[in-house]
């Protein structure tokens, strides 16, 4: 390299520090700063320790108490002019908060890019929390355990050190490295179907259980997916970990505060209010909990009140409550909204044939475990699909569970297409536009006979939307690869009754198309 072209190269360089940005200067320095531990869990799973030292800390806590004397109104001085030690006596508990809350983000986001991880979702950090038990004797304590919570719970019970170092530990999944397969030329069988009087049935059965209600069961047993109100108490070992009163719970296999009870559904019904339950599980080695990993835990159900979904006849009070006058007349307009929609559930059925593609062609290491949240991740994208489908309220909950309860190898399948789908469309550069995205809150809200404020509200709980937007982004990929499939015209299948084992990606037959 010639003295000239160093020169230039120089020049550059100096160019690109002076366009960064403050807070891309201060993170430079962070990264440069802090000490990192890694520890490996397991595939895909990693736990950082890490390490801001002292003169890091005083150095921020000085900036933010520069900045704040510049701004600050303090009685008896000017806009400015307070001195720095009365300010920091009067605004030292929220530069402080500030503080924390910045050094746990900034050091975690510094400390994944320094081990150069792609992390996978928001981590967890550790901290020890107080909780109150109840032992044997019915005397309650308060316990000091440790637990993995989410950054804005984190802060709660974080503080920074006065003197020494401030360190944090937090434990992150990652994403795994593979290659894609062959993206063009994907071989699809692409049905000839109809609608027929079955399609019309399964459609007016799902508008009637729309308007389907729980209602008490004065005198009987607990039936199958009966809603249950109860006591609960969880206890583990002698103590008593939590308790709730009126608990709603269903008459199936559940999820009661983490933890899986298969077999519940069997135990449960035949029951009838007053009746005491007990079940024993164990408690999964990824609960947030950690003093109560691999534990067996005993739950105690007194059952209080029954209810069971009463679903509306079909009648003539069932016909006006839609608007119309007579059978043949919802008939006939059910069977033209099925053919409106049947190109849509044809290219649907086309969807889960190339993701089964995807998945069968494409290596990719997953964890022994499945971890409960990539579990729940999982799960809430079912839900958004049930939504978009239209499925009634009252079995949402049912659905769910059962998909909870489904094979490892079923969950694998789900959570590496949602892996293959994200990388093409991070190559892809693809992106959903915010009308798109109103456009299917309002179809959801369509098929669920709801407000449109309503649905985006609910889906705004947790992380409902960023699911939309990446179930949609999905489908603008699929689309795509599509467009670049080669497609076989085939037969339709005969109409069956529908599996409660199809998905598109827990099927593993290949010979047949699923069936519109």
């Amino acid at each position: 390299m010639t003295d000239e072209e160093l020169a230039v190269d120089q020049e550059e360089g100096a160019g690109t520090e002076e366009e960064l940005s403050e807070e891309e200067k201060l993170m430079a320095r962070l990264k440069e700063a802090i000490d990192v531990r890694k520890e490996d869990l397991g595939a895909l799973q990693v736990k950082l320790t890490v390490t801001v030292p002292r003169d890091t800390l005083d150095e921020r806590m000085s900036e933010q108490f520069a900045e704040l004397k510049r701004d600050a109104m303090v009685p008896g001085f000017r806009k400015g002019r307070a001195p720095m030690a009365l300010v920091q006596k009067r605004f030292s508990g929220d530069v402080g908060d500030q503080l924390l809350s910045q050094v746990l983000t900034s050091g975690y986001l510094a400390a994944v890019e320094k081990e150069s991880l792609k992390p996978l979702g928001d981590p967890l950090f550790w901290v020890r929390v107080k909780e109150e038990r109840t032992g044997d004797d019915g005397k309650p304590r308060t316990v000091e355990v440790d637990k993995l919570l989410a950054l804005d719970v984190a802060l709660d019970h974080m503080k920074l050190p006065k003197e020494e170092a401030f360190r944090f530990c937090c434990e992150l999944e990652l994403k795994p490295d593979f290659e894609l397969p062959e993206l063009t030329g994907v071989p699809l069988k692409r049905p000839h179907v109809a609608i027929d009087d079955t399609d019309v049935e399964a459609e007016l059965k799902r508008m009637r259980m729309m308007r389907g209600r729980f209602e008490p069961v004065d005198d009987g047993t607990v039936e199958a997916d009966d809603l249950v109100y109860a006591d609960m108490k969880m206890m583990v070992g002698d103590e008593v970990v939590v308790t709730e009163e009126n608990m709603d719970i269903a008459a199936r296999n559940i999820q009661v505060k983490g933890v899986p009870l298969d077999g519940f559904g069997e135990v449960i019904i035949g029951r009838k209010i007053g009746d005491e339950v007990t079940f024993e599980a164990t408690v999964p080695a990824d609960h947030e909990n950690i003093d109560l990993r691999g534990k067996t835990a005993r739950f105690f159900f007194k059952l209080l009140e029954i209810k069971r979904l009463n679903v509306p006849p079909f009648d003539q009070e069932f016909l006006g409550s839609l608007g119309f006058e007579s059978e043949d007349d919802l008939r006939g307009t059910v069977r033209a909204s099925l053919v409106a929609r049947l190109d849509s559930v044809i290219r649907r059925g086309l969807y889960e044939q190339i993701g089964r593609y995807l998945v069968d062609q494409t290596k990719m290491e997953i964890p022994e475990g499945l971890s409960r949240r990539q579990t729940e991740r999982s799960v809430l994208r079912r839900k958004i699909e049930i939504l978009q489908a239209g499925v009634p309220e009252t079995e949402i909950g049912k659905y769910l569970d059962e998909f909870r309860a489904r094979t490892r190898d079923q969950m694998v399948r789900d959570l590496k297409l949602f892996f293959i789908l994200e990388r093409i469309a991070e190559q892809r550069e693809v992106t959903v536009p915010e009308e798109r995205l109103n456009a299917a809150i309002a179809e959801i809200a369509h098929r669920t006979n709801k407000r449109f404020d309503r649905v985006r509200d609910d889906l705004s709980k947790g992380d409902g939307m960023l699911t939309l937007y990446l179930q949609l982004r999905d489908e603008q990929v699929l689309a795509g690869l599509l467009q670049d499939a080669v497609i076989t015209e085939m037969e339709g299948p005969k109409n069956e009754p529908e599996s409660e084992e199809t998905s598109p990606t827990t099927s593993d037959d290949e010979q047949e198309p699923p069936a519109a």
